[in-house]
């Protein structure tokens, strides 16, 4: 009895033995893998992004993970590469049960979004919205564009369209009275692709930027309809189906069509070209990648507005490490914008060549 009890002991410490060595190998050819480096970090920070426009919180994203990194904080872009598909609000709900220290998201004014972010700070989780805002929630800090000045951005290129193409359009002065009229003297018509998923005032305020602008500049008066059309996002390539139709509906097609993602300026953008409307359809876009400043450099794309997108990921970054380290925060930060047009297209395209070749 004793013995077959020796002989299990022994065995059982020999196998823990191999178990041991190979766990320490294991661990030594990691090692080696990696260089031999293994960081720390203090902090936990989980972001949060939309399906759309993967390659800006791509971009968003790199430089927060940059920024952490300095500050001893782990980003991490949650809910990707995972088995299950998770929306936004059940990512919120798995990172409050997580305990992270602190969510980055794309917010909105949802009922369920702004009750989640709520849970997240009484939790002790500081929430920073970025790009999209839930103005009604507790959350510590906004980071995103002044979307007034945004519309104010477009509603210059659209003036500037239309003096160049002879500008279909009745221009007044302040008293109403006449300056100057086209041969047709039809009104020029400008339509803003929306996303009807959304549930925040961005879009509205950019819609607000652009009509007063135009007011103010053309006069009261002025021959410029401004219209909107909301996509339905919910299906796969409902943005590719929703374009075409528009280029395909002749009675309907716009002068102007004003993109406010980089998924419907990289979509209108291809059915200009499949449908032989390209200097037909003026196209106003959003975001500045690879694919979209190529298509202002040639023109397709009159010209589009840009967010600094590294900008955008360091100050979601520093609004969480101020506030876990003050117990305070800025409730704004704007983050910067530009315009850019055909001569900036070939010279940003020109400096990335360059950039890639060192």
């Amino acid at each position: 009895m004793k013995k077959g009890t020796t002989v299990t002991l022994f065995t059982f410490l020999l196998i823990l033995s191999a178990g041991m060595l190979f766990f320490g190998w294991m661990t030594k050819r990691i090692g080696e893998m990696d260089d031999g480096t293994y960081e720390t970090y203090q902090r936990h920070y989980v972001m949060i992004t939309e399906k759309e426009d993967s390659d800006f919180w791509d971009k968003v994203y790199e430089s927060a993970r940059q920024e952490g990194q300095k500050k001893g904080a782990y980003v991490e872009r949650f809910g990707e590469e995972l088995a299950v598909k998770y929306d936004r609000n059940e990512l919120i709900e798995l990172a409050i049960r997580a305990g992270v220290d602190g969510i980055i998201v794309a917010g909105d004014e949802e009922e369920e979004t702004i009750a989640l972010l709520d849970r997240a700070v009484n939790a002790q989780i500081p929430v920073v919205t970025v790009m999209q805002d839930s103005s009604g929630s507790l959350r510590q800090c906004y980071v995103g564009a002044n979307n007034y000045n945004l519309g104010r951005d477009y509603a210059g290129q659209i003036i500037k369209i239309l003096n160049q193409k002879g500008a279909r359009m009745t221009v007044t002065d302040g008293e109403g009275n006449v300056s100057g009229l086209s041969a047709e003297n039809v009104p020029a018509r400008v339509l803003v692709l929306t996303d009807g998923n959304r549930a925040d005032t961005s879009q509205n305020l950019v819609l607000l930027g652009i009509r007063e602008t135009l007011e103010r500049e053309l006069g009261e008066k002025h021959a410029v309809t401004v219209e909107t059309a909301a996509v339905d996002n919910n299906r796969s390539f409902r943005s590719e189906e929703f374009i075409r139709d528009i280029f395909l509906d002749q009675e309907k097609l716009p002068d102007i069509l004003v993109c406010l993602n980089e998924v419907y300026t990289t979509c209108a953008c291809q059915a200009a070209v499949d449908y032989n409307k390209v200097g037909t359809v003026q196209l106003l876009g959003y975001y500045d990648s690879e694919t979209i400043l190529d298509a202002v450099s040639k023109n397709i794309i009159s010209a589009t507005v840009a967010l600094d997108t590294d900008q955008m990921g360091r100050l979601c970054v520093q609004a969480l490490d101020e506030y876990m380290e003050t117990g305070y925060t800025n409730n704004y930060m704007a983050v910067d914008t530009r315009l850019i047009t055909a001569k900036d297209a070939v010279r940003l395209m020109g400096q990335d060549r360059e950039g890639a070749e060192e």
